[in-house]
């Protein structure tokens, strides 16, 4: 925990055996999963609950816990939403107690929660699952990035970017990358950003557009890297580089 104003060190809380995957904070709580459980933390590091979870390591796949790195639970109202090894699980948000588990193979990033249900990812599949446990579709598209969603709609990067429909995970419309890595895509109301070595805006809709090309720019002056989602704030577009923060305007950049 670091102060906001100067940047010191204020406290250090020991959440696993090795490394901690990712946290999230809700309402004034800490929710992290490291590489043994998924914890709720007070503000102060008291520990509110604590349930053991195993390590996201698949060797078969060559995937090991050094790049799970992104993986923050995923919170709603009453739910705390975590991968655990080949499965989802939801946690209760009060006592930690597990709700439901939902095998999927291989999942290596934080789930999506909304108001139409959650989407894990996997190496190996990609799950739709309504708030309540059951399963909506299966899809064998494979994924080590986040999903992003917007109304009835689902973005995922599956080596090309992919539209899914939200009730049947069918894919809409698709636009090709050059590469993919663990970095989720952001949905704007007109856009979609991906990085994928260089920094991408593709259409939500091609409507009105002769050519119906999905591709709004691309930017490709600097690398950026493809681990790291890029940002929306302050009407700019801010992506990690290999040198620094890059700030793109999101009307006017690219090469297109």
């Amino acid at each position: 925990m670091f102060s906001l104003s100067e940047g010191e060190l204020l406290d250090t809380y020991q959440v696993g055996t090795e490394k901690t995957y990712g946290a999230t904070i809700v309402d004034g709580d800490i929710f992290v999963r490291s590489d043994s459980a998924c914890l709720r933390l007070a503000a102060d590091g008291t520990k509110r609950w604590r349930q053991p979870l195993d390590p996201l390591v698949y060797d078969e796949y060559n995937l090991g816990d050094s790049t799970a790195t992104q993986i923050v639970p995923a919170v709603d109202g009453d739910g705390v939403y975590i991968p655990d090894h080949n499965a989802i699980v939801k946690l209760d948000r009060e006592s930690g107690d597990e709700q439901f588990r939902i095998s999927v193979d291989t999942p290596y990033a934080a789930p999506t929660v909304d108001d139409g249900g959650i989407i894990q990812t996997g190496w190996q599949e990609i799950v739709g699952i309504t708030l309540s446990g059951d399963v909506r579709w299966r899809r064998d598209l494979h994924s080590r990035a986040a999903a992003a969603t917007s109304d009835d709609e689902i973005y995922v990067i599956s080596s090309d970017l992919h539209c899914l429909t939200a009730d049947t995970g069918e894919t809409k419309w698709q636009a090709h990358l050059p590469s993919e890595g663990t970095a989720a895509p952001v949905v704007t109301d007109e856009s979609v950003l991906v990085v994928s070595g260089d920094v991408r805006a593709f259409r939500r809709s091609t409507d009105g557009i002769l050519s119906g090309d999905r591709t709004r720019w691309v930017f490709s002056e600097v690398h950026a890297v493809e681990y790291a989602s890029p940002v929306v704030a302050a009407g700019r577009i801010f992506a990690s580089g290999p040198f620094g923060l890059l700030a793109l305007d999101p009307e006017t950049e690219g090469d297109q």
